[in-house]
């Protein structure tokens, strides 16, 4: 009966999950086709700058023809023309160079003069632009081609050369010559860009397939398919006449879905368009959709497996009541650090809303995203080999090994934290046959328990030592490997250092209480190195350090592949390595290092008594009368994303990382400057409780009335009754919900403006 209705929670809370995934995934579908729009319209903005750029650079180009006539002093038309001739000659560009008179007459680089009459070139500069650009068009004029042409024109202060008054220059170039520079890519060479006159033959193309000699019409492609929204072609072509930017959505006569963006380009009839299909876009979001759906699908995993390691705890700790208090304190720990995580998660998924067309905030938040999915994995990774190891179903490998290889794979996952903090690193080491026959990596894995705890308990400017031994029995097949790890640290009481390979088990002080985890590290050690037929020993004393010492002993190989060594290897005696000189191999097993580093990223709120001020916004929302926030959080990463959130709304924030810290920040402020505080329960040197009842004690006015809300991630009946009993006002358990939290802070803001 009681699996029974295990499994009918565990299936109520999948579904739960499921239906607020798929909600999530509709709302981000459309913000996207909301922002689908306005991306491709500034993309298509944004190159037609680039094609009105390749346009005045080819003006120019036609002004600078126009100034050197001006310095070589030609005296006749004859001369003009001869001059004329050898610009078009030298230039790579332009293929005849035109004068053109007052009265239309045009005088060209091949000596051909053109009466008013046999063309209309001179009717463009009529309406007084300074420049244009056209298609060659026999309706225009011939211009001693049939080539596929670009006609360019700019205006020309009166110039007079041999008794006539010329007004404007013309040149002439290939199309084939330009056309490179007036195609844009985009979208990873999906989007197909064109540019197209008043009438809807193309001047250019991307598509090979498009007909540039006239054939194609564009309005003739519209009409053969399909426009969304009610948009017709007549409304098209009034658009583009009149130089107007818009983007319409439509389907071709094939069946494919586009998105068209239409830009004017200046000083020209053309238009601009840019066409890219509308599965580029769920191409683009498929990745970021599908890591989202990814991560929520992970949590569900995680949070089953945590259900059910918890069940399993449960289902044992029943035959005795020790073992129910120890049941009591598990699932308080494995609640808190759930849920801090997930709170992060969760502040985060609601800010990625609100960004999700900002690429950068995107980026930053995604990372922060990982970053708390790692540290749940490494919960879950604790879980699991603390379950497998008392079931006695951990299976060790026996492979050969480098030990030098191994102690400096160790040490160099080590050497940044150890770095940051400055703590001196020195390492000796003894050993007389290097290879070994073992399981490398959950000897590594002890190795790195013990390390990495002697790093997070060292102050800053410490020091710790690590040894390593190997003596070899005179047989020569097995050797004995020793291991010890010293550090300056905070130590343990006696009573606590016999627990210390314990599950569950974490000494409180106000030096290790900033030190997050599960607590199986040293118990999932002390059971890998019964398993291997070793040992491992701790010596400790409260503000002297700890001295954690490893004994195995294993079988000896031959330079790791079984033959019998031809003499006896070195011997590395009495070397002592600073933690710059440690030589980290290359085999160090870069994923178990990254998981490390992510899970202390997430850990380490910073050194206790360090406080965060963040400004409150500027413009609109700074019109109002900020209300002053005090957050009590010591994870760094909530502490950002509450802040984050809550600044957005208006609310200005200061942010305490411990209680005493609150309690301090508050009591110097001035009466009244603080409209709420947001305390966390479980904080070092000062939990949230205390601190509450530390505020409400205190000799001021405010301080009764100040209201406090309890947030935390400790959410069973006694932390309930706990939060009113100190002061408390209100409670917000974690994960935040954002919602509830602001309509509560709202509250505050209204009651403090009446």
């Amino acid at each position: 009966m009681e699996r029974r209705k295990y499994i009918a929670i565990v299936s109520a809370a999948a579904v739960v999950i499921v239906v607020a995934v798929c909600v999530y995934l509709a709302q981000l579908s459309a913000t996207v086709a909301g922002n689908l729009m306005t991306s491709v319209d500034e993309i298509s903005r944004h190159d037609v700058e680039t094609i009105e750029g390749t346009l005045n650079n080819c003006y120019a180009r036609l002004g600078s023809v126009a100034d050197r006539l001006e310095v070589y002093d030609v005296q006749t038309v004859h001369e003009a023309q001869e001059q004329l001739n050898l610009e078009a000659a030298s230039s790579a560009m332009f293929n005849a160079v035109y004068l053109m008179e007052a009265d239309g007459t045009l005088y060209s680089s091949s000596y051909v003069c053109l009466g008013a009459d046999e063309h209309a070139y001179d009717e463009l500069m009529e309406d007084g632009r300074e420049h244009f650009a056209m298609l060659y068009d026999d309706e225009n004029g011939r211009l001693e081609t049939t080539k596929e042409s670009l006609i360019f024109g700019i205006r020309l202060p009166d110039t007079e050369i041999g008794g006539r008054t010329f007004v404007a220059m013309l040149a002439r170039s290939d199309l084939s010559t330009i056309s490179s520079q007036l195609v844009i890519e985009s979208f990873d060479g999906q989007g197909v860009s064109s540019v197209v006159n008043a009438r809807g033959y193309y001047i250019v193309s991307a598509s090979p397939a498009t007909d540039l000699a006239g054939r194609d019409n564009f309005y003739d492609t519209l009409e053969a398919g399909r426009i969304d929204d009610g948009v017709t072609v007549e409304d098209i072509r009034r658009n583009i006449a009149a130089g107007e930017s818009f983007v319409i959505n439509c389907t071709t006569s094939a069946g494919e879905d586009l998105v068209m963006s239409f830009a004017p380009v200046a000083g020209t009839e053309w238009s601009f368009i840019m066409t890219v299909p509308t599965e580029v876009f769920s191409q683009r979001f498929a990745p970021f959709i599908a890591m989202t759906v990814g991560m929520l699908g992970a949590m569900v995993a995680v949070i089953s497996v945590m259900l059910a390691v918890i069940y399993r705890f449960m289902r044992q700790s029943i035959q005795a009541r020790a073992e129910a208090v120890a049941r009591t304190e598990f699932l308080s720990n494995m609640s808190h650090e759930i849920r801090t995580p997930l709170n992060g998660i969760i502040g985060l998924n609601h800010l990625m809303e609100r960004h999700v067309d900002d690429a950068t905030a995107m980026r930053d938040y995604v990372n922060r995203l990982g970053k708390a999915a790692q540290y749940l994995l490494s919960l879950v990774n604790d879980i699991l080999d603390m379950s497998k190891l008392q079931a006695g179903k951990v299976d060790l490998t026996s492979e050969p090994f480098d030990v030098n290889a191994l102690v400096d794979n160790v040490c160099e996952m080590q050497r940044g934290p150890m770095a940051d903090r400055g703590i001196r690193f020195e390492l000796s080491r003894t050993v007389e046959h290097p290879w070994l026959r073992g399981d490398e990596v959950r000897l590594s894995q002890v190795l790195m328990n013990i390390l990495s705890n002697a790093v997070k308990f060292t102050p800053e400017d410490g020091r710790i030592t690590m040894k390593v031994h190997e003596a070899v029995y005179a047989s020569g097949n097995e050797a004995v490997l020793t291991v010890s790890i010293a550090d300056t640290g905070c130590g343990m009481t006696k009573e606590f250092a016999e627990h210390v390979f314990d599950a569950f088990t974490q000494e409180r002080n106000r030096n290790s209480d900033s030190q997050k985890g599960t607590g199986l590290g040293m118990s999932i050690s002390y059971l890998l190195m019964t398993q291997m037929g070793g040992s491992i020993t701790v010596e400790s004393e409260p503000g002297c350090g700890s001295c954690f010492t490893v004994i195995v002993t294993l079988p000896t190989v031959a330079n790791g592949d079984g033959s019998t060594p031809a003499q006896a290897p070195s011997l590395i005696s009495s070397s002592v390595e600073s933690a710059e000189g440690v030589g980290g191999s290359e085999r160090a097993e870069k994923v178990e290092a990254e998981v490390a580093e992510t899970a202390e990223a997430v850990e380490a709120p910073g050194a206790p008594g360090a406080v965060r001020a963040v400004s409150s916004p500027s413009g609109a929302e700074a019109a109002r009368v900020p209300v002053e926030i005090l957050v009590a959080e010591d994870n760094e990463l909530n502490a950002d994303i509450i802040s984050s959130i809550l600044t957005e709304e208006g609310f200005s924030i200061t942010v305490a990382e411990n209680g005493e810290e609150a309690v301090r920040l508050f009591s110097e402020s001035p009466v009244g400057h603080f409209a709420a505080i947001l305390m966390d329960a479980q904080m070092p040197v000062m939990d949230g409780y205390e601190a509450s009842r530390a505020i409400r004690d205190l000799k001021r006015a405010d301080a009764k009335t100040v209201r406090i809300f309890a947030c935390t991630a400790s959410t069973f009946a006694e932390d309930r009754n706990r939060a009113p009993a100190s002061g408390m006002d209100d409670f917000l358990s974690k994960p935040l919900n954002v919602t509830v939290m602001l309509q509560k802070l709202e509250a505050v803001r209204k009651s403090g403006a009446s």
